[in-house]
């Protein structure tokens, strides 16, 4: 579905004082970095009962250029990102429209950065999956219903209880999903916690899921 040009084209337009990769003066994310994040969608194991597909590693550039667009205040990254997303989402073996549900992001991080950066990433993917002639629309059906934890740092079994009950569907919302193909998006997969409470709250509400999709996964350390 989609064709090599349109990632480079994405990351070519992306003016900015640096490169967000490399940090080389230029394009926010020049044509070698994004050569070294050109999508290789994969299924990835996550231990969840739904297929779970990542567009490539969270490692070297990839892991740079992401944590600068969600914590270095670079959401001029979000297009290319975005698109790395739709190319994950196209490999996804569906039969109708696709809806593109979000993980939900914490309030005060929303307020600290000025923006929900996935639910972002839902919207512009969305729309490049209809520009290539996929139906899809983003559906932030989910919302927080208790705080949590800061995951940065957590291991598996802390990540796990942290989110354990946190995510709930929105009834009126939930609805919107009815006749559409659901996945699950989100930015990163670690160890898997989020994107576990999403399909299992969607499920609470009894909405099926179709498929999880990340931009980048986290590999497990090397032995």
């Amino acid at each position: 579905m989609f064709r090599d040009p349109a990632w480079r084209a994405a990351a070519d337009l992306l003016v900015g004082a640096d490169c967000a990769g490399c940090g080389t003066p230029g394009p926010r994310w020049c044509h070698a970095c994004a050569l070294a994040c050109r999508p290789a969608p994969r299924v990835v194991s996550a231990g969840l009962d739904v297929p779970v597909v990542a567009a490539l590693d969270h490692a070297g550039v990839a892991a740079r250029v992401v944590v600068a667009w969600k914590d270095g205040g670079r959401l001029g990254l979000s297009a290319a990102l975005a698109h790395l997303l739709a190319v994950g989402c196209a490999s996804v073996a569906v039969s109708g429209p696709v809806g593109l549900v979000p993980v939900p992001t914490a309030r005060a991080q929303v307020r600290r950065r000025g923006a929900d950066p996935v639910k972002l990433l839902a919207v512009t993917a969305a729309r490049h999956l209809r520009d290539h002639g996929q139906p899809a629309t983003a559906l932030p059906v989910l919302r927080r219903v208790r705080r949590t934890r800061d995951q940065t740092g957590l291991g598996r079994l802390e990540r796990q209880a942290n989110l354990e009950g946190a995510f709930a569907a929105v009834p009126s919302a939930a609805r919107r999903c009815l006749g559409t193909e659901v996945v699950v998006v989100d930015d990163v997969l670690t160890t898997g916690a989020s994107a576990r409470e999403a399909v299992r709250a969607l499920q609470a509400a009894g909405v099926p899921v179709a498929a999880v999709v990340v931009v980048g996964h986290t590999p497990p350390p090397r032995a």
